[in-house]
């Protein structure tokens, strides 16, 4: 899990932990061409702060203040995420793909990380400080979860000229997944023995390199449409839904197979001692895994890509109101991320140049709070730079995640 996590952390760093805008809606596009350019990347977390996260993803040492700090944060779901998506999309107005001159073409490239994980307080515990301090306690496992995802889309579609609403049919092509999940599972300690029991199930991709493994191939579709409509005082108002990952991977029949569902018995040792033995000392030669029951087997396996749905008011370019709310939802479908919800204020005091905050709650980590900045150059060029985690850009201690916007536009 370790090496996953820092794999997708240094491909954060590479993007400066960029996250998608808040995006503004700038009218149609009846002739010529637009090209957007996007990174969108962040990692969060509801319980472990800044001051862990670093220390584990980038090397460091692991305080006990830092162990406790986290301890006394802990919930009843514990859980880690990350995205991070490289993208460039391409609308040409010119080309009409269905004989409709209503509709232009588009076409999309994206490259594609993701992480969902939920760790239990009790499994917390056992890995951080061993299980010697609870002797005559059940340790519950139970529902920590694993999965990782790497893939790359590569999309077509339509869009409508006058809204920039559109529809794609993506062909997606995976490098590799990891994903593990228990189910009913503990550990007891008694005086001078361990009960272990483990249900659970999981699978992993068989190449770890090169980048683009090509372990698997699937489809998906994208819809993203604008709706239009005028209160009755009129005012404009656009509402963005937005349903993405639509879709499935069906991975290599050489795809690694888990199960387990085995109650096993252990005397003489505490876990921590056990795992914190050097490489070559002898108990690292026994046999864990026979020992715990996992069946293994190669095969191939179909999993979904993980959908999201998300819903948002729009702020309008142009606008003659200088200040506009903003406000939405996003849900992706994983036990591990809660409904993210925001709201904040749009304002735009010059025609080429606006802002905006927003308050925001959910997803994989808490309470946060964005800044954004957009620039337009002779509405031929756009630029935009922000952060949806101001609070964890700037502290290791009540930050729980990191995140910087970056995107731009170039009309031809």
């Amino acid at each position: 899990m370790k090496k996953v996590i820092i794999t997708l952390s240094l491909a954060l760093s590479c993007t400066a932990f960029t996250q998608e805008l808040t995006p503004v809606y700038e009218d149609s596009l009846t002739d010529g061409s637009l090209t957007r350019v996007s990174s969108f990347n962040y990692y969060s977390s509801n319980a472990f702060n800044n001051d862990l996260l670093d220390k584990f993803l980038f090397g460091g040492e692991i305080t006990t203040d830092i162990k406790d700090q986290v301890t006394n944060g802990l919930k009843r779901v514990n859980s880690f995420g990350a995205e991070a998506e490289q993208s460039i999309e391409h609308y040409n107005a010119n080309i009409n793909p269905i004989g409709n001159p209503k509709f232009g073409f588009v076409a999309s490239f994206s490259d594609n990380h993701f992480i969902s994980s939920n760790i239990s307080s009790d499994l917390y515990h056992t890995i951080f400080y061993g299980n010697g301090d609870r002797v005559g306690d059940t340790l519950d496992y139970s529902f920590s979860h694993l999965q990782y995802i790497h893939y790359q889309k590569i999309g077509f579609g339509i869009f409508d000229k006058n809204t920039l609403s559109s529809l794609k049919i993506n062909y997606v092509s995976g490098s590799k997944q990891t994903q593990g999940r228990l189910s009913n599972s503990f550990m007891y300690t008694a005086e001078d023995s361990i009960a272990l029991m483990l249900q659970g199930a999981g699978f992993r991709t068989d190449l770890t390199s090169p980048y683009f493994a090509m372990q698997g191939h699937g489809f998906s579709i994208d819809l993203n449409y604008n709706f239009l409509f005028e209160t009755k005082n009129g005012n404009e108002q656009i509402i963005n839904l937005k349903i993405s990952n639509l879709g499935l991977i069906a991975w290599n029949n050489e795809t690694n197979i888990y199960r387990i569902d085995s109650l096993t018995g252990y005397t003489g040792f505490d876990i921590k001692n056990f795992i914190n033995q050097p490489e070559d000392a002898p108990s690292k030669k026994y046999n864990f895994i026979d020992t715990l029951g996992l069946q293994q087997e190669k095969g191939s396996i179909v999993s979904t890509l993980p959908i999201e749905f998300a819903i948002q008011k729009m702020p309008k370019r142009n606008s003659d109101k200088k200040l506009q709310p903003i406000l939405g939802f996003k849900a992706i479908l994983t036990s591990d991320y809660f409904p993210y919800l925001f709201g904040g204020v749009y304002y735009a005091p010059t025609d080429n140049f606006s802002g905006s905050t927003r308050l925001s709650y959910g997803g994989f980590g808490g309470l946060q709070w964005g800044l954004d900045l957009n620039y337009w150059v002779k509405d031929k060029v756009y630029i935009g730079l922000g952060t949806f985690d101001m609070i964890g850009n700037i502290s290791k201690k009540y930050g729980f995640g990191r995140s910087v916007n970056l995107s731009a536009h170039f009309k031809l």
